[in-house]
């Protein structure tokens, strides 16, 4: 990103600051390793060109950009400028989590969305509580982020035209990954192998990773551990279940192999996400 006077990071891996993307034009906008840019537009007006689409940009316009969106600021005014939040994987799946499956396709097909006017005020004010999480770094920062993001992205999913709520009509290609990824959702506390997925799809397990590559940019399995590791986190973070509990209801041989996996995907240890998530301050 160019231009970035009010730059912050954390962690955590999101960075959030406010560019004019001066230095942008006429090139495809690169947002480093983000899985997922959110950008709203604070003054000024722009011309960008989504998947081959041009756009106008206009004060308060939103624009969700997938990590393979191309996108490319083909003319701006000089007083604009947007606000940007890049989120990595981890961050942009834990926001998902409890997101509909017709918003992301919704995203996918529309990644500028314009508030209507009713919400420009709302939007302002989602935009001072979000500076304000970023501002002061709390224990709970993470949590506060999250919660932040899934309401203004449900706020969204409420507005959404009726053809996206189950009645677009979809390629056989795009059934198929729609399915597994709600199957997914539905199942894999039991099942986190790709041949059970694959035979419930009556496809096979090769076909069923070129589908997932071409639609979600990521392997079937990477996808369900991923999924997997949020179930887990949720138990962690909102339950008292112990290790042992979890590990019956995630279908997991027992707690090492479970807490082995956590901290394969994660880094950390069950005990230890758990004290961070529910701000317990004795050691795990």
């Amino acid at each position: 990103m160019h231009h970035t006077p009010q730059l912050l990071s954390t962690q955590d891996g999101w960075l959030t600051g406010e560019t004019t993307l001066a230095d942008s034009m006429g090139m495809p906008l690169s947002f480093g390793h983000a899985y997922m840019t959110l950008m709203i537009c604070l003054s000024g007006h722009a011309l960008i060109s989504l998947n081959f689409k041009d756009q106008p940009v206009r004060p308060q316009d939103v624009l969700v950009l997938a990590e393979d969106t191309i996108a490319l600021l083909k003319k701006r005014s000089r007083g604009f400028k947007v606000f940007f939040l890049l989120m990595p994987k981890s961050l942009a799946s834990e926001v998902a989590y409890q997101l509909p499956n017709a918003l992301f396709v919704f995203l996918h097909d529309h990644p500028l969305c314009v508030p209507p006017q009713q919400d420009r005020a709302l939007l302002a004010a989602w935009l001072v509580q979000l500076r304000e999480i970023v501002r002061t770094r709390t224990l709970y920062q993470h949590i506060m982020l999250r919660n932040q993001l899934q309401n203004f992205f449900l706020r969204i999913a409420d507005q959404i035209p009726p053809e996206y709520q189950g009645g677009k009509t979809f390629s056989r290609k795009e059934q198929i990954s729609w399915r597994f990824w709600e199957r997914v959702g539905q199942q894999c506390r039991q099942h986190r192998e790709v041949k059970f997925y694959a035979d419930a799809l009556n496809i096979t397990p090769f076909y069923l990773s070129q589908l997932t590559k071409e639609f979600f940019n990521d392997s079937p399995k990477a996808l369900i551990d991923r999924q997997v590791v949020l179930e887990i986190k949720a138990l962690l973070s909102y339950s008292q279940l112990a290790m042992g509990q979890i590990a019956d209801q995630l279908n997991f041989g027992d707690p090492s192999y479970l807490c082995r996996y956590f901290k394969r995907h994660t880094g950390l240890s069950l005990s230890r996400y758990r004290q961070h998530a529910q701000g317990e301050r004795t050691p795990g």
